[in-house]
Order: structure tokens, then C-alpha cells, then sequence
């Protein structure tokens, strides 16, 4: 099967950030008229996942149809569409009389969602069948989101930091963990962005040691390296969320 058209995990590899007519997308470009002869639900579900992706959308905005009916310049149909897809994918939550909100995770959340990808991603390291092609789009996925990161460009590196753990997820023998694996990506794409500024440096140091194992059938330590590089990962992603919380809801002083 294609490594990107297959599913979701792998068209965020190129397909995120596409606007009207393939056009790159620049988050708050306005206006944003979409082309008709093209699928507007399809158009307007891009545009909305990619404000999400990036974190120009968060679970304290509203999301309403008649906003992005305006901002697209089309009816409300497609962007009913968009939303309810979007729902199913696990980005956003419809809640009854209230509306559409990006979907929030808790610190218990990242903890769940980051020690599960810790095992199946060092299982995934330690059994996927590596050919020359794999290892060549791990190797540019490292490339571009390396150069995404000089050039300070969100959305390319988050695009090309999944693509790197996508492609490799892609290469295991084991069909149950690549489809859990894939159900999973949603979720990622929203906590990558809101891991950017935390961990984009070390990540793509860590990216390269770990394909660098893989190239040279060093099996055990890539196992070891994507441990570690999961766990720093949540470990900055929990400390910086409890941190926050700390300062939304401040200790009473004392008496």
C-alpha cells in the first residue's frame, strides 16, 4: 500500500497546510475564498485542521459554523461537514447546545497518551522492516524538519517531525501496532504543537540518533533512544502544563 496516501497518519507527512487549489496556507492570511469547483467540505476540513495543528485554535475558542462560513466565503453545509469529520478524527468536541471546541487534554491525558506511545513506539524501533526507502524518508524527514526549525516555520516541522515517527511506525511487521499507532496520530497532531517551543531542538538531535542506530542494525539502542526520546518529551510537556495550571488557579494565600 502507499506510505502516504493510506491514512491520516501519513497525509500529514504533505497533505496539512494545503489551502484552495494546493496553495500553501498561511495561518490568519485572510481573506480565505475557496474555490467552488473544488470539494468545500474537503477545502474547509483542511483549513480548520491546520488553525488546530499549529494551535491557532485552542479549547478555549468557539468554534461555530457561522464564523468559518464567513471567513470561507461558503455556506454553513460544508463547515457542518467539516466539523462533524473533525469530531470523528478526534480533534474537536461537539457538545449539545454549546457548540464545537478543540478537544483538551489533561496532564493525566499526556501522561496516558506518552507512556503507551513509549511502548509501542520501542516496539515499533525495535521489529520494523528497514529498507532503503524507509530509511531515506526518515532521513529527510529529519532534513526538513531540521530546516522547518531554522526557519522558524511551525507547521513544516510539526508536519515532518510526525512524518519521521509515521514512516517508521509504517515499516513494522506488526499490522495490530501500525493500526494503533494510526489511531492515535489526532491526538499527537494537537499535543505537537503544543510541544514546539519545548522540545523542538532536542527532538530532531534525537531523531538523528535514532535513525542513525537503525541505519547501522543497532536495534538495541534505537529502542533505547526512543525511550528516552518519548520520555523527555512528556516529562516537558507535563512539567510545563502543571506549571500552568499552577498559575490559572493559584494557591490561596495563607491567613
Amino acid at each position: 500500500m502507499p506510505w502516504i496516501e493510506t491514512n491520516l497518519i501519513y497525509d500529514v507527512a504533505q497533505g496539512v497546510g494545503r489551502g484552495a487549489g494546493g496553495d500553501d496556507f498561511r495561518p490568519g492570511s485572510i481573506p480565505l475564498k475557496l474555490k467552488v469547483p473544488e470539494n468545500l467540505t474537503q477545502q474547509a476540513y483542511r483549513l480548520i485542521r491546520d488553525d488546530i495543528i499549529t494551535g491557532k485554535l485552542d479549547g478555549r475558542e468557539h468554534l461555530t459554523e457561522s464564523s468559518f462560513a464567513e471567513r470561507f466565503g461558503i455556506s454553513k453545509s460544508p463547515i457542518r461537514e467539516a466539523l462533524n469529520r473533525l469530531e470523528s478524527e478526534g480533534l474537536i468536541k461537539i457538545i449539545p447546545r454549546r457548540g464545537a471546541f478543540v478537544s483538551h487534554f489533561s496532564i493525566s491525558d499526556v501522561e496516558e497518551i506518552y507512556e503507551l506511545r513509549e511502548v509501542l513506539e520501542a516496539l515499533v524501533a525495535r521489529d520494523a522492516v528497514l529498507d532503503s526507502k524507509t530509511l531515506a524518508r526518515m532521513r529527510d524527514a529529519v532534513r526538513l524538519a531540521s530546516l522547518a526549525l531554522r526557519e522558524n516555520d511551525k507547521r513544516s516541522y510539526i508536519r515532518h517531525d510526525a512524518a519521521f515517527h509515521a514512516v517508521l511506525a509504517h515499516a513494522s511487521s506488526n499490522k495490530r501496532l501500525r493500526k494503533i499507532l494510526e489511531n492515535m496520530q489526532n491526538q499527537l497532531l494537537i499535543l505537537r504543537s503544543q510541544t514546539f517551543e519545548l522540545t523542538s531542538h532536542k527532538s530532531i538531535k534525537q531523531h538523528a540518533g535514532i535513525l542513525d542506530a537503525l541505519e547501522k542494525g543497532r536495534r538495541n539502542a534505537a529502542v533505547r533512544l526512543m525511550v528516552q526520546h518519548i520520555r523527555t518529551v512528556r516529562q516537558r510537556f507535563v512539567k510545563h502544563l502543571a506549571t500552568q495550571t499552577r498559575r490559572a488557579n493559584p494557591a490561596e494565600p495563607a491567613s
